[in-house]
């Protein structure tokens, strides 16, 4: 009956003897130095994790860095369009080479008044296409060798870029470098 009574709460606490203060003490004291043993063992094992991680990171960086400086040591398709060619191309027909090649004397030139330049090609769009953009070119380049897009969108994401304009490499930027 006792024993019941102690689970149920009808016991007058002031008739219980109390307990061994020795006893508590060291109860008290083996949860303390367990618990900052395992403390200390999990600060530990994480600090550990950390360093591996921080080296596997600084790894990748490197290799990161060795690729980009191979990417732009890589000549564009773009860059190979853009050199010019040594002589203007001209396109003559077989009937004309022969007229050409027996004229001896300049044309007459007509000068009555001021001469106008000719503009052969449309005016330039104001802005860079992103793809020829200095700060994304060598994003493009990474995708042109084969590292896949979502790694390099998070590249872009992590200098501060836009990782969205990796999709449209023709979108004309307003604010865009040129070389």
């Amino acid at each position: 009956m006792d024993a019941t009574a102690a689970i149920t709460g009808d016991v007058d606490k002031t008739q219980i003897p109390p307990l061994n203060q020795k006893r508590i003490l060291a109860f008290v004291n083996h949860f303390l130095v367990s618990t900052c043993t395992f403390l200390n063992e999990f600060a530990l094992g994480c600090e550990t994790k950390f360093v591996e991680m921080e080296r596997q990171l600084q790894k990748t960086e490197a290799a990161l860095v060795i690729l980009e400086a191979k990417l732009a040591s890589i000549p564009t398709e773009h860059h190979v369009a853009e050199d010019p060619p040594a002589a203007p191309a001209v396109s003559i027909q077989p009937n004309e080479e022969a007229s050409m090649l027996d004229t001896t004397e300049p044309p007459p030139t007509e000068s009555p008044g001021p001469v106008e330049p000719v503009e052969e090609c449309p005016p330039e769009p104001v802005g860079v296409r992103a793809c020829e953009d200095l700060r994304y070119r060598k994003f493009f380049k990474m995708v042109q060798v084969g590292v896949p897009a979502p790694a390099v969108k998070q590249k872009m994401q992590s200098e501060g870029l836009e990782p969205r304009i990796l999709d449209t490499p023709d979108l004309i930027l307003a604010d865009g470098q040129r070389e």
